[in-house]
């Protein structure tokens, strides 16, 4: 029996991988500004989500990055391409809405990464980019848009003392 196009296309897609790279403008410059309307920033950590697919580039899906202050992260500029992520076949589409979707399978592997802090910070807005990041393992902290996802375990003073400190950065 022959296999469909997309079927066979699934079967090449080697992996769906979250990397993190110096300099992401190659990768997902044009995304973050058609996103966000300005330049990608120059601070460091960057995580682009990849699709890789036999005999082609690698695709890029989406782009996040964090930057560090004190012993946390501000998590920011979360952007899917839908353009490119309906370049993938339907299955790998459908496998990949299983696993949670694109947004939230490389804000896992990224806040993963992120092994050298206490907490991980989010300022959210959006209703679905809210949900994602519960989902992910975020919790709301006492402020309307501010979310936190700890690291490491702390006592409840030295909690909202982060909280603060991450507050005090407003919106980012």
């Amino acid at each position: 029996m022959q296999r469909s196009r997309p079927e066979k296309m699934l079967e090449a897609m080697s992996e769906l991988t979250t990397i993190e790279v110096a300099d992401p403008v190659p990768l997902a410059g044009a995304l973050f500004e058609q996103c966000f309307g300005s330049p990608m920033p120059d601070f460091p950590r960057h995580f682009i989500l990849q699709a890789r697919l036999a005999e082609s580039a690698p695709l890029s899906l989406g782009y996040v990055h964090f930057t560090k202050v004190d012993n946390f992260y501000l998590g920011g500029g979360m952007c899917i391409d839908t353009r490119a992520f309906r370049k993938l076949p339907r299955s790998a589409r459908t496998q990949l809405a299983r696993r949670g979707g694109a947004a939230f399978s490389m804000l896992s592997a990224a806040v993963a990464r992120l092994d050298d802090c206490d907490a991980v910070f989010g300022y959210v807005g959006n209703r679905l980019a809210y949900r994602i990041d519960l989902a992910a393992g975020f919790e709301q902290t006492r402020y309307k848009h501010l979310i936190v996802y700890w690291k490491t375990p702390l006592d409840a003073a030295e909690r909202v003392r982060i909280v603060e400190a991450a507050n005090r950065c407003g919106p980012f």
